[in-house]
Order: structure tokens, then C-alpha cells, then sequence
């Protein structure tokens, strides 16, 4: 599973506000309007701060699988070695 790097959003955001600087300080009329790249980084943080909840959940979720995982293996474990015994 790959997931974002934090570099790489935090580069991306720091060039979609440059571009937003550059845009805002343009004397040029300018076909991109300065919001539109103000209301793109919103939403790029809204989902990055998504996806940094779900990572969280995830791991949550994997740490409590190896734990019951473990501690039923552990139980599983020496009542098959005493049923091999048994049975022989």
C-alpha cells in the first residue's frame, strides 16, 4: 500500500500558494482567478487531512488484528499439541 508523502503535499502546497502569490501580484489580466487556487489548496488539505485520519483508522485496525491474531494463537497453540497427544 503506498501512501503520500508529507514532502510531497507540503511541496505541492507551497507552490499552488506561490501560484496564487503570482497571480494575486500579476498586473496582467489573467485567465486563473487567485480564489479558484485558494479554494484548490482547501480542498487539497481537506483530503490530505482525510486521508491522514483513515492511515490512522487503518493502523488502529491492523494493531487490534495482530493482537486478538496473537492471543488466539496462543490459546490455539497448546490445544493442538494436547489433541496430538491425545490421539496418539
Amino acid at each position: 500500500m503506498q501512501g503520500i508523502e508529507p514532502k510531497i503535499h507540503t511541496s505541492l502546497i507551497e507552490r499552488m500558494k506561490y501560484y496564487s502569490d503570482l497571480i494575486k501580484n500579476s498586473k496582467h489580466e489573467c485567465l486563473a482567478n487567485p480564489e479558484d487556487a485558494h479554494h484548490m489548496m482547501i480542498e487539497l488539505n481537506e483530503l490530505y487531512e482525510d486521508y491522514l485520519n483513515q492511515k490512522r483508522n487503518l493502523e488502529k485496525s491492523i494493531k487490534k488484528y495482530r493482537e486478538f491474531y496473537q492471543g488466539q494463537q496462543k490459546l490455539l497453540t497448546p490445544r493442538i499439541r494436547q489433541l496430538k497427544r491425545t490421539r496418539k
